[in-house]
């Protein structure tokens, strides 16, 4: 377990799982819900884990290059203080040179790679499956007539297909 300070702080290698919407162990307690959850996770479950583990990496991710960025800056900033007050040795220079050419490529890379708007899309995906989870299981709306189970499996089609459902 991190510390509370830590929490947020980037793994250096994300696992990319997914937790489930409502963990296996707290179903029992809806039994009348038993045939809408096997449902679910056959038809919106490995889509809602594709994007939140998709979400998660990408996160990550971006989370690894923002604080890289920020290290490396201040790297910087403390190689450029020392080389003021040690202006006739050549080394902070020759390295402050290195790492503001491996910055600047690490933050272009960083800009290039689209993380951002990767995990930004696929957290957008999972959090709208993970509302239309529960709208069937409301029983609401498009979801309370005979065909609630086909209106969901055109609604998760829609949303892996970047539409809106109807």
């Amino acid at each position: 377990m991190r510390p509370p300070l830590l929490m947020r702080f980037p793994a250096l290698r994300a696992s990319g799982g997914s937790t489930p919407v409502i963990p296996p162990h707290r179903r029992p307690a809806y039994p009348e819900l038993a045939d809408d959850f096997a449902f679910l996770d056959r038809e919106l479950a490995p889509a809602f884990s594709e994007y939140d583990g998709q979400a998660r990496r990408d996160q990550n991710s971006y989370r690894r290059q923002q604080v890289l960025i920020l290290l490396g800056s201040a790297l910087i900033t403390g190689l450029g203080g020392l080389q003021a007050v040690l202006p006739s040795h050549q080394w902070p220079a020759i390295l402050l040179t290195i790492i503001g050419v491996a910055l600047a490529a690490s933050t272009r890379y960083a800009r290039e790679s689209e993380t951002l708007d990767r995990y930004m899309a696929a957290r957008a995906k999972a959090e709208r499956l993970r509302a239309l989870y529960f709208h069937y299981l409301s029983r609401t709306g498009p979801y309370a007539g005979r065909d609630r189970d086909l209106a969901l499996s055109r609604a998760v089609l829609a949303i892996r297909a970047d539409k809106e459902p109807e």
